[in-house]
């Protein structure tokens, strides 16, 4: 675990491509966690060779914008480099996305720090907090005013003044590096909420159809396991009577195949109350019977 005293928040806009983004934008703050202040701060619009941007809508960039000034783009990119090196980790609302079209430019293919979310890593909310987790949420709920938003270091601004009002943030950089247990258990009991679960600060994670918490080294009422990003389609194989059951335990139901379906961490196969059978990509190829 590192002990966090600068990091780099950062953000980009991209043409909104959903198969392969290109970074139109880039934004980014210095900011010393320490003194819970920025450092400096840098934006700047990235070359690009899109023809169009099916974000303009939300960002308004053009993207033959992004070809103006390249003396002014190189200036800032060397800031940015700069910066990167001066941080301990790399901070972004929607990590998981930044990260990916970010590491993809020529000038961030050697970044190798530790990248934290903000939106699934940190505690910014209590535990009692059911709504939203978008930044405009976030930033509201620490009572700050919304006045740009969905350009870059708008953005990246809105975080730091979250860092700004957050009680104790190296606390909170250190919850955020802490490894994440899922608890296995059903996501609802006959449809209601499984609040024995919640109760325990479990949420659920949709993104990975997981109930995870951080690891505190606690002792539940029910297994955990250490969570994993290596994760694969299974489908329930339940009968219409107990669909109910499978619902519960977190499966989708996918019409088009008629199954029961969700998102697994390998080691949860053999504690589900019916069998489940992984769902391979080739469609010709016989699903195989996991837990009879």
């Amino acid at each position: 675990m590192i002990e966090v005293e600068t990091c780099l928040i950062i953000d980009s806009e991209t043409d909104g491509d959903k198969d392969h983004p290109k970074v139109l934008e880039v934004g980014a703050v210095l900011y010393s966690v320490t003194g819970q202040c920025m450092l400096s701060c840098g934006s700047s619009l990235i070359a690009t060779d899109a023809d169009s941007n099916q974000a303009y809508w939300i960002n308004k960039i053009v993207p033959e914008a992004t070809q103006l000034c390249p003396q002014q783009q190189q200036y800032f990119l060397n800031w940015l480099q700069a910066a990167y090196s001066c941080a301990d980790v790399i901070v972004a609302h929607n990590a998981n996305f930044d990260k990916e079209v970010i590491k993809k430019s020529t000038w961030a293919q050697k970044w190798d720090k530790i990248w934290l979310c903000t939106y699934k890593d940190f505690e910014l909310f209590p535990k009692q907090y059911n709504g939203k987790r978008d930044l405009i949420s976030l930033s509201q709920f620490y009572g700050i005013g919304i006045s740009c938003t969905h350009r870059a270091i708008d953005d990246c601004l809105l975080l730091k003044e979250v860092f700004n009002r957050v009680p104790n943030l190296s606390e909170q950089f250190r919850i955020a590096q802490l490894p994440l247990v899922e608890a296995i258990a059903p996501k609802k009991i006959n449809g209601l909420d499984n609040e024995a679960v919640l109760s325990r600060g479990f949420r659920w994670d949709p993104d990975c159809a997981a109930l995870v918490k951080k690891d505190r080294g606690e002792t539940f009422d029910f297994p955990v396991i250490p969570y994993s990003s290596d994760r694969k389609k299974f489908k329930a194989l339940v009968s219409f009577d107990n669909r109910q059951k499978a619902s519960d335990w977190g499966f989708s139901w996918k019409p088009e195949t008629k199954t029961w379906w969700r998102l697994l961490n390998p080691y949860m196969i053999d504690f589900f109350p019916f069998p489940v059978a992984e769902l391979h990509p080739d469609p010709e190829a016989q699903d195989h019977l996991i837990n009879a």
